[in-house]
């Protein structure tokens, strides 16, 4: 080498001896390959059998707003943001297992029955309404029903917000 570059017989005297040595140890490649593509499905089985286990024992908070119930848009903010604070409050969680779900239904006398499903971790935070003029109560009747939300082509919600 006379310069700063090398020559190009060189440079394929190197690309060769270094084919020739990963050929010659080709078989370490290959194992190193598999232990690491095996290590990946078993966390990836782990994963989703960690929260399957979650979401099986989630727990479920009612809240009953009274017959004049009228929220605040301060109110809604400072809810929501402890709904956002549930994924935190329940610790490490798969991100499935820590998301909140909130089911709406019309009950007696036209009133509007609130359930918030959440991890069982989070359970304290959920149990706090934070709305005026709104009971949290134990759900009367848990349904046997497993409901199944899918949300096909909705585009994810973006993380902050302007409350």
């Amino acid at each position: 080498m006379t310069g700063i570059l090398p020559r190009s017989s060189e440079i394929g005297s190197w690309l060769w001896s270094l084919l020739e040595g990963g050929l010659a140890h080709l078989w370490w490649i290959a194992l190193i390959a598999l232990v690491a593509g095996g290590v990946w499905v078993a966390a990836a089985v782990w994963w989703r059998r960690w929260a399957v286990r979650e979401l099986a024992g989630r727990t479920r908070v009612e809240l009953v707003p009274a017959a004049t119930f009228d929220p605040e848009l301060t109110e809604v903010g400072r809810v929501a943001g402890r709904l956002a604070s549930v994924r935190s409050a329940g610790g490490m969680l798969p991100r499935r297992a820590a998301a909140v779900r909130i089911r709406v239904a019309a009950g007696e006398e036209g009133r509007l029955h609130y359930w918030w499903e959440g991890p069982k971790r989070s359970a304290g935070v959920l149990r706090q309404s934070g709305y005026r003029r709104v009971e949290v109560v134990a759900p009367r009747a848990l349904s046997e029903r497993r409901w199944r939300i899918r949300f096909a082509d909705a585009a994810p919600l973006k993380r902050g917000g302007s409350w």
